[in-house]
Parts: C-alpha cells; sequence; structure tokens
C-alpha cells in the first residue's frame, strides 16, 4: 500500500514535525499575529482556526504580508511547528519571507502545477502537519477571472460550486487538526456569492500603509476596519 502523505512527511523530517491533531486540545482558538495594529481590528485579536480569506485587488497584495505575519507566529510560538504555502507560480520571494521573520527551516512551499492546486491543498490540510496553510486560491481552477467571455454563465457557476466545496472541506479538515488555512484571493475575480470561510478580511495596500477590514465573520462582528501602516509590519529583530 502506497505511504500516506502524513507518513512520507514524519519519514522525511522525523520528529521535528509535530502532527497538528496531537495538540488540538491545548490550543487556542485564536492565532495573534505579533502585529498589534492589525490584531486590534480582528474580533478575537487574532486568526481563528479555520479558512480565512484575504481578499485584495491583487493576490500579491497586502494578504502576502499578513499571510507571512501569521506564518511568523507560528513559528515564535512553537519551534517545532511548520507551515505550508502553496505557490504555483513560484513567486514567493525567498529574501523577503526571511526579512518577515519566518523560519525557512519549516516552511514547506508547494510549487504545484496550477491544474493541481486543490486537490494538492486537501492533501496538505488532511496531513494535520502544518499549523497554518497559505493558498493563491486565484490561481487555482475554480476561481473565474472578471475578464471571461463566457456569457451563458455556466461556466461561471460551476467554478463557483467548485471552490465552493474545496472551501467547505478545508473547513472540515481545519477544524479537524486545529489549522488556520489562509486563502489568498483577488477582489477583481468575479463570483457569484462569497466563500464560506470562517473570516474575510478585505484588504487596500499602498506603498506605505494597508487598509484592513473584517468582511465577513462567522459570529456576524463585520465592519472593523483599520489603516495600517506597513512600517509596522514586524519582521526581524535586527540587533543595532
Amino acid at each position: 500500500m502506497a505511504a500516506t502523505l502524513t507518513e512520507r512527511l514524519l519519514e522525511k523530517f522525523g520528529k521535528q514535525i509535530v502532527l497538528a491533531s496531537e495538540e488540538v486540545s491545548s490550543k487556542v482558538d485564536v492565532l495573534p499575529l505579533g502585529w498589534p495594529e492589525i490584531d486590534d481590528v480582528l474580533p478575537d485579536h487574532g486568526m481563528p482556526r479555520g479558512v480565512v480569506e484575504m481578499r485584495s485587488p491583487s493576490v500579491l497584495g497586502g494578504g502576502t504580508a499578513v499571510a507571512l505575519a501569521a506564518v511568523r507566529a507560528v513559528h515564535r510560538r512553537d519551534e517545532r511547528a511548520w507551515c505550508a504555502w502553496i505557490d504555483p507560480d513560484g513567486t514567493l520571494y525567498s529574501p523577503g519571507v526571511a526579512m518577515a521573520g519566518v523560519d525557512l527551516n519549516r516552511l514547506a512551499v508547494v510549487r504545484s502545477p496550477r491544474k493541481d492546486t486543490l486537490r494538492i491543498a486537501i492533501k496538505l490540510a488532511r496531513s494535520q502537519a502544518f499549523d497554518v496553510i497559505v493558498i493563491d486560491v486565484d490561481w487555482a481552477p475554480g476561481a473565474v477571472s472578471s475578464h471571461s467571455h463566457d456569457r451563458s454563465g455556466e461556466r461561471f457557476r460551476s467554478r463557483d460550486a467548485t471552490l465552493e466545496v474545496f472551501v467547505r472541506k478545508l473547513a472540515l479538515l481545519a477544524a479537524e487538526g486545529g489549522s488556520t488555512v489562509l486563502l489568498l484571493t483577488d477582489a477583481s475575480v468575479v463570483r457569484a456569492s462569497p466563500l464560506p470561510v470562517a473570516m474575510r478580511l478585505e484588504l487596500t495596500r499602498t506603498q506605505h500603509a494597508m487598509d484592513v477590514r473584517v468582511g465577513k465573520e462567522r459570529h456576524g462582528r463585520v465592519g472593523l476596519a483599520k489603516t495600517v501602516p506597513m512600517g509596522k509590519k514586524p519582521g526581524l529583530e535586527l540587533a543595532g
């Protein structure tokens, strides 16, 4: 019988990996980012367990900085914790990731073909080996560009349905494993209905600041907003 993804990860990394399911009961339901200006605007002062959408005008907008802060927070909290980042186009810049304070030795970057992104994301979540999983959703099949010329609407409905099922599966797996799944989505992508996530952050970034607004939250605490100076984002503490 072929080895499961979990078994292969354990075989490769051994005791460096602690399965999320082993410590679910001891984990809090919120992951503080260590970025006070953003933690203050989040309803529980941190990212909830489950699926969180970070929606911005570009998938490389403010969501990337927030996701890096979440990975950094996990690494700072537990020296054995691992995170994963699904990066189909290879745009994640490793020096920038390191400068964000992320431990590169405990970040699994998956550069899968776009067509396999959703399937691989489910496998990573099912492995329960990662505290945080970051996924660039709008590079995966299941997202629909606002420039699509499909007038029938069938393509929109089919892909929306695929993505909705995908998010619901991730939510179940995240609940089982006690993990946080961060979806980086593009605000220019047209969807028939919002994704069924635990929380959605609407982000707009400029050169020096980022507007953060809670657009959806499972307990209905929406509308919270703040402009966050980018100069205060967490990173390496350099001795001086």
